[in-house]
């Protein structure tokens, strides 16, 4: 039980959680197994994969660290609450001798009233310090002694123990969010709609969403070096046919429904219609075409066909441009080119070919990378940070503040009393000692 309890297994523990997050960061988690082949080797991949590196948060030992920790944590708790609760269950009434010598915060006079009853003074300490004040009377080595306390803020000596507890509850929204939780992928494009999504991984399993979910548009804004500024996508949910929510996202502006959460993460463009001009260079003819990318189109006369066999938003960073297969019949070989919406004139260039295009238009259409969420540990997460600040500013700002005052016969003189006042708190004790100071210029002014 001591190891448990230990503190250098708790500082081990945090340091080792703190590391395997980094990891968790700088590799990125559940993606196909092609993307990681882009940056390591087979061999390396299958290590990673082995050891858990790409699945971490879900792996055996990244919860058996989160559950050495919570062990420690009530552990240690266990071990110190009893000293704790000591202040509730025993509070301390009496002033004696060791407890005068022991405070810093002390004053004492001459008290010249005889106090015939122990609640005559009651009244005057309340208005002095609101509280409850508990009166005791005892039999000192001078005859009797009439001792009072109060005290406020006990209970902020539990702060600690609370963000003890909201981390376990953190950890336990956590824990349950892996095992119950499932994250995954979908790419939705315009106009249509889908009513499942894939988890992440080799085997991409099909989830259920029971509704369906409507990109309605998808609109993208570029930097002048091509690069994307901003995307967003609207949004409609939609069960039994009735449209039950819409929203446009962007990226950290998700939507939410019946636990699933859709994040902003990706694009793509899948096709759209291209406007290009089809120069003959010995002829002069200018053909207008208006091609769907990825359908071929078969020209007039003796021409042969022309197709768009796709589009890229930034080709080698000369902007938009798209890549044309050209077959001229009559045994001419085919080939392809690429035309840059940027540089009309970079094809008329290429005196190779018995022709160019010039890049005129694209209705692009755009498919939405959405990354869909269901944790029902969230909540817990919440609701453990709400109790940590709680904890936290109870455990920091708020003090256990105790007020002390005896009346006591003058050894040599029994006909005259002592009064001696003592105050103590656990936290912030020079903005305490001021509070002090003040309540003894009151007791100064009953005389």
């Amino acid at each position: 039980m001591a190891f448990f309890a230990s503190l250098k297994l708790t500082i081990f523990l945090l340091i080792l959680l703190a590391m395997v997050s980094i990891i968790g960061t700088v590799i990125p988690q559940n993606q196909m197994p092609a993307e990681y082949l882009k940056f390591y080797k087979e061999s390396t991949y299958v290590t990673l994969k082995a050891v858990g590196f790409l699945d971490m948060y879900h792996s055996w030992w990244f919860v058996l660290i989160l559950v050495l920790l919570a062990v420690n944590l009530i552990v240690c708790s266990l071990k110190h609450f009893p000293r704790t609760w000591r202040f509730f269950s025993k509070p301390t009434r009496l002033l004696d001798k060791n407890l005068e010598k022991a405070s810093s915060l002390i004053w004492s006079t001459t008290w010249r009233e005889k106090l015939q009853n122990p609640s005559d003074l009651l009244a005057r300490l309340e208005s002095l310090w609101p509280g409850k004040w508990q009166v005791s009377e005892q039999v000192g080595e001078n005859g009797t002694e009439f001792h009072y306390a109060a005290e406020k803020g006990c209970w902020s000596r539990l702060g600690y123990y609370f963000v003890h507890l909201s981390i376990l509850i953190i950890f336990a929204g956590g824990i349950i969010g892996s095992i119950f939780g499932v994250k995954g992928f979908v790419n939705i494009p315009e106009g249509e709609k889908v009513s499942s999504f894939y988890t992440y991984g080799a085997k991409q399993a099909p989830i259920a969403l029971g509704y369906q979910v409507e990109c309605r548009d998808f609109e993208v804004e570029f930097y002048e070096n091509g690069g994307p500024k901003e995307y967003s996508s609207d949004l409609a949910i939609y069960q039994a046919g009735k449209l039950i929510k819409e929203k446009r996202i962007e990226v950290n502006h998700p939507l939410s429904y019946q636990g699933f959460t859709f994040y902003q993460a990706s694009y793509g463009a899948y096709g759209g219609v291209v406007e290009l001009d089809l120069n003959f260079r010995e002829t002069g003819l200018v053909l207008p075409l208006r091609l769907e990318v990825g359908k071929p189109l078969r020209l007039p006369e003796k021409w042969g066909w022309i197709e768009v066999l796709k589009f890229d938003e930034n080709y080698m960073r000369m902007g938009p441009a798209v890549t044309v297969l050209r077959d001229p019949g009559n045994g001419v070989k085919p080939y392809q080119f690429q035309v840059f919406l940027r540089y009309p004139k970079f094809g008329e260039q290429n005196s190779k070919t018995a022709e160019f295009c010039i890049f005129k238009k694209i209705e692009q259409r755009y498919y939405t990378g959405l990354q869909v969420n269901k944790d029902p540990g969230v909540w817990v997460v919440w609701l453990g940070c709400l109790m940590m600040i709680l904890g936290l500013y109870v455990a920091f700002f708020m003090s256990h503040r105790r007020l002390w005052l005896r009346l006591a016969p003058v050894a040599d003189k029994p006909e005259r009393l002592e009064l001696v006042f003592v105050g103590n708190a656990n936290k912030n004790q020079p903005a305490f000692d001021t509070e002090f100071q003040g309540l003894v210029k009151k007791i100064k002014s009953w005389k």
